[in-house]
């Protein structure tokens, strides 16, 4: 406590008490220790220290930030003087210069050219490691029994998968783990997933992906930790992610990358309709060589008949005729096997896509309920009172109106 010149009591304070009060200030406001700021890189500068400054700004003011060597490390993209950023992290002071500064955590480029240059950053990267290289390709089965499928649970491309699935090759079961596709939390869901699904031993291949959209909506599978989950699977791996023309780290890492989810199918699964195709074939293949192998030996017996005398011409023709027979006997007989096994894998075909047909489902009791358009009804949400709709049954269809709408507990 000191005096002023009019004898008044006054208090005073040191400036790193004062440096100190300020900074505890701020760690007081839940605000300020996490938070983002948008804004441009400037004054960028990256010492032996390992560590990051560099001073954000708009069109008014600035603010010095930090970026700790630990977190500089794991950073997906080293930004640039003149990119606009968005940074996370808290506010805190730097008390020998007497400033505060943001302490950033997280760095997010902002605009399609800072993510082109991290995208082209992290292949240059994958590639000087040897993650693209052809020789870790891993085959695609040829007739899978599981697919495991890691994307959405409520996006088209899982749908999609589904149908494709269904029209193609029903006989094969689906798998889905469930992740977000997009967003912060997108990456490591993706990679937790891929890891989940090589801890089974009944997938057979794996298709990782999601539908259509910008290029940061697809973001998360250029991210390092999904490429490096894809290279470790054991399970060979479809990238099947957005349309056609976009192109990921992911597609670059998979096992084989299809241009859309539904086309990961068309890759990995054959045509039903193909299969039958070839069992028709078979079959005739069957029936044209029996023919031949009988023709052959009655041609040679047609033979041995004219260059033989009368009584040996007929121990020969007996002899032959005896031959002939045995052949067509154990022709018949291995085509009777062959036949058999040929209709018995067709009765079991039969089967398992009659178990499947949505006739047998109907046939248990079940429904389908459309509306008028045809759209299949799945939610109360889709009609209104009054509204018409269709009631398919195993024998035949009932024209409905809705009366009232009821949803479950």
């Amino acid at each position: 406590m000191q005096m002023d010149m009019f004898g008044s009591a006054k208090t005073v304070h040191s400036v790193s008490q004062i440096t100190d009060l300020i900074k505890r200030l701020l760690e007081k406001q839940p605000l300020f220790q996490n938070l983002w700021v948008r804004g441009q890189v400037s004054n960028l500068s990256r010492p032996g220290s390992g560590h990051l400054y560099l001073t954000l700004k708009d069109e008014r003011n600035q603010i010095s930030c930090v970026i700790w060597r630990s977190n500089a490390a794991r950073l997906r993209f080293l930004p640039r003087d003149g990119e606009e950023v968005l940074a996370g992290g808290k506010i805190g002071v730097y008390g020998p210069q007497g400033k505060y500064q943001v302490t950033v955590s997280t760095l997010e480029p902002l605009g399609i050219g800072a993510l082109q240059r991290a995208f082209e950053e992290l292949k240059q990267q994958l590639t000087q490691e040897d993650l693209f290289n052809p020789v870790h390709k891993k085959p695609l089965p040829e007739l899978p029994r599981k697919i495991g499928v890691v994307t959405s649970a409520t996006g088209a491309a899982f749908q999609d998968i589904c149908q494709q699935l269904y029209k193609r090759y029903p006989l094969a079961e689906v798998l889905l783990h469930p992740t977000l596709v997009q967003g912060e939390e997108a990456p490591e869901g993706i990679a937790n997933a891929i890891e989940v699904m090589n801890e089974r031993d009944d997938i057979d291949v794996l298709i990782v992906g999601r539908g259509g959209g910008s290029i940061e909506d697809l973001w998360a599978f250029n991210e390092e930790i999904v490429a490096r989950a894809i290279f470790a699977s054991k399970i060979p791996v479809v990238s099947a992610v957005g349309h056609e023309t976009d192109y990921t780290i992911s597609d670059m890492v998979a096992d084989h990358r299809a241009p859309t989810p539904s086309a990961a199918i068309e890759h990995i699964v054959p045509d039903q309709d193909e299969l039958f195709s070839k069992l028709d074939g078979t079959e005739a293949w069957l029936h044209r060589v029996m023919s031949e192998q009988i023709q052959t030996h009655k041609t040679r017996l047609e033979q041995f008949e004219t260059g033989l005398s009368p009584g040996r011409r007929r121990d020969a023709i007996n002899q032959l005729a005896q031959r002939v027979d045995d052949l067509e006997t154990a022709c018949r007989t291995s085509m009777g096997h062959r036949l058999g096994n040929v209709e018995r894998d067709l009765y079991a075909l039969a089967q398992r896509l009659n178990a499947l047909s949505p006739l047998a489902t109907l046939k248990r009791g079940y429904s389908v309920s459309r509306k008028m358009d045809g759209e299949v009804l799945t939610t109360t949400k889709q009609v209104s009172v009054d509204d018409r709709i269709e009631v398919q049954l195993a024998d035949g269809h009932l024209a409905c109106r809705v009366e009232a709408l009821r949803e479950s507990d």
